[in-house]
C-alpha cells in the first residue's frame, strides 16, 4: 500500500473527529459530558460502519483523549475536577469499544454475505456458460475470458496446451490444477496485479474446480457418444452379415451355377439357351455390383466421409437425368415430369442428389403398374423446394411406414433395403427432408424437401454431422 493510499485511508476518520471535537468545544458550555460521549460514540458507529475494527478502536482512543482534553475540567490538561467525572468517561470508552466491535462485526458479516453473493452470481454465470459449451477448448476458453473480465486476472492460460504466461514484476502467479477425482485436465496458471485475498482464491479454485466439472461432463459425452457409435456399428455389422448371408450370396450363387452349365454343357446348349446363361450372369451381376455400391455409399454416410459440392441447380434438371436413366434401363417410359417454369434454383450437390432420386426413382418403378407411370412433380412452398415422387403401386404397411427408411430394413419381397436410407442421408446432408405417404387411390408418395438458402448460406458438410 502506497504512503498516498494510506494518507487517504486516514484523512476521512480524522476530519470527522476534528469536526466533532470543534462542534463541540464551541458547545461546551452548553452541552452535558453525557452529551459529548454520546455523539463521540455515534462518530465511533459511523467510522465502524465504513473502516471496520482497526479505525473504529483507533477513533474510541482518540475521541477518549479529545473529550478529557477539550471538553472536561479543567481544560486543555487530562487532569479529572470532578472525580464522577472518572466514571462517565470510562463508561463511555467501554461503550464505545462495545459499540464499535458489533458496528464492525456487522460490517464484516454485510461484506462476507455480499462476497458470497457475488461468489454465487460468478459461479452461476459460469455454470450457465459451461453447459452450453460441447467440447474442452471452448471451455478454457470461457473460463480465460471470465477470469479476465470479472476477477481482475491480469494474465491467464491452461497449461500444457498453451505457453505459460510471463509473470509481472508487481505481480503474484498462481498455478490451480483442473482436477476432477483422479482426473487432471489441466493446470490453470493465472497472474495478478497483487496477491489475492483468500476469498478471491478461494473464488479462483472454486471457477477452476466448476470448470474441471465442465470437462468432466464433455469426456463423458464423447465417451457416450463413441460408444453409441460402437453400438451402431456392431449393429450394422449385423445386419451386414444377414445382407451377406442373402443377399449378396443370392447373385454369386447364380453366377456361379449359370457359369458353371455354360462350362460344363458348352455346345450342348442352343444358342438361345447360352443367350438367356449369359444374360443371366450379367443382370446377377449388376445386381451385385448395385447392392455393394449401396453397402460402401452407407458406410461413408455412416462415417461423415462424403462430402458436399454445392452449387445452385435445377431440380428440373436433376428429375430430367433421373428419368433418362431410368429408361435406359428399362427402355420404356416409365415417368412423368410436371414441373412449374418459375420454380426456384436450389443449393445442393447435383451427383449426390442425383444418386439419391434414382434410389428413390428405382424403387417406385419396382412396385408401379405397368400399365401406369410415375410422375416426378416440383414445387415451392413455405421456404422450401419440394420434388414429390408420386407412385400408383400398392399402400405402405404399418411396419414399412415405420421402417422402410433405415438400412438393412426387409420389405414384404425380403429385399435388403439400402436405397431409401441412403437417399434420407443424402438429402438431411443438404439439411432437407424425406418423408413417404399415401398416394390418393393407392400408391407411396415420396416428397424430398430442400431448403431455399443463398450459396452462402452453409458451406460443405459431411452427411451425419
Amino acid at each position: 500500500m502506497t504512503p498516498l493510499s494510506i494518507g487517504r485511508r486516514h484523512l476521512e476518520p480524522s476530519l470527522l473527529l476534528i469536526i466533532v471535537t470543534l462542534i463541540m468545544w464551541l458547545l461546551r458550555s452548553t452541552l452535558s459530558l453525557a452529551n459529548f460521549g454520546t455523539i463521540y460514540i455515534l462518530a465511533v458507529l459511523i467510522l465502524a460502519i465504513r473502516r471496520g475494527t482497526r479505525t473504529a478502536l483507533a477513533a474510541v482512543f482518540v475521541s477518549f483523549l479529545c473529550l478529557n482534553f477539550f471538553l472536561v475540567q479543567p481544560y486543555y490538561t487530562f487532569a479529572i475536577e470532578d472525580p464522577r467525572e472518572v466514571i462517565d468517561l470510562f463508561v463511555f470508552l467501554t461503550s464505545a469499544v462495545l459499540v464499535g466491535q458489533l458496528a464492525a462485526r456487522a460490517r464484516q458479516q454485510t461484506q462476507a454475505a455480499q462476497q458470497r453473493a457475488y461468489e454465487q452470481e460468478i459461479l452461476y454465470r459460469l455454470t450457465q456458460t459451461f453447459n452450453q459449451i460441447a467440447s474442452a477448448d471452448q471451455v478454457q476458453e470461457a473460463l480465460l475470458e471470465m477470469l479476465k473480465s470479472d476477477l481482475g486476472v491480469r494474465l491467464a492460460s491452461v497449461l500444457p496446451d498453451t505457453a505459460p504466461p510471463q509473470p509481472i514484476a508487481d505481480g503474484a502467479t498462481h498455478y490451480l490444477v483442473l482436477q476432477m477425482d483422479d482426473q487432471i485436465y489441466g493446470t490453470l496458471c493465472v497472474v495478478l496485479e497483487l496477491e489475492p485475498s483468500s476469498e478471491k482464491l478461494r473464488l479462483l479454485h472454486a471457477c477452476a474446480y466448476q470448470a474441471a466439472m465442465a470437462l468432466r461432463r464433455i469426456e463423458l459425452t464423447e465417451r457416450a457418444r463413441k460408444s453409441q457409435q460402437f453400438e451402431e456399428a456392431d449393429r450394422m455389422k449385423t445386419a451386414l452379415l444377414h445382407a451377406v448371408s442373402h443377399d449378396l450370396r443370392t447373385p454369386v450363387t447364380v453366377i456361379k451355377t449359370s457359369a458353371s452349365n455354360l462350362s460344363r454343357l458348352g455346345e450342348q446348349l442352343a444358342p438361345d439357351e447360352r443367350r438367356e446363361l449369359s444374360q443371366t450372369i450379367e443382370d446377377e451381376a449388376d445386381q451385385l455390383d448395385d447392392l455393394i455400391g449401396e453397402l460402401l455409399d452407407m458406410s461413408r454416410l455412416r462415417a461423415g466421409a462424403l462430402q458436399l459440392n454445392l452449387a445452385m441447380n435445377s431440380l428440373e434438371e436433376v428429375a430430367g437425368d433421373a428419368a433418362a436413366r431410368a429408361f435406359q434401363r428399362t427402355k420404356q417410359e416409365r415417368i412423368r415430369l410436371n414441373f412449374p417454369d418459375d420454380l426456384p434454383l436450389v443449393l445442393f450437390d447435383y451427383r449426390l442428389l442425383l444418386q439419391a432420386l434414382i434410389n428413390l426413382v428405382d424403387n417406385s418403378l419396382r412396385y408401379e403398374p405397368p400399365e401406369s407411370r410415375i410422375e416426378l412433380r416440383g414445387e415451392a412452398a413455405g421456404g422450401e423446394a419440394r420434388l414429390v415422387i408420386v407412385n400408383h403401386g400398392r399402400n405402405l404397411t404399418a411396419d414399412e411406414r415405420t421402417h422402410i427408411m433405415e438400412p438393412f430394413f426387409r420389405g414384404q419381397e425380403g429385399h435388403v433395403g439400402l436405397g431409401l436410407a441412403i437417399a434420407k442421408g443424402i438429402i438431411e446432408a443438404h439439411h432437407g427432408r424425406l418423408w413417404a405417404e399415401d398416394t390418393l387411390g393407392g400408391g407411396v408418395t415420396f416428397e424430398m424437401a430442400l431448403p431455399l438458402e443463398q450459396e452462402g448460406d452453409y458451406g460443405a458438410q459431411c452427411p451425419g454431422d
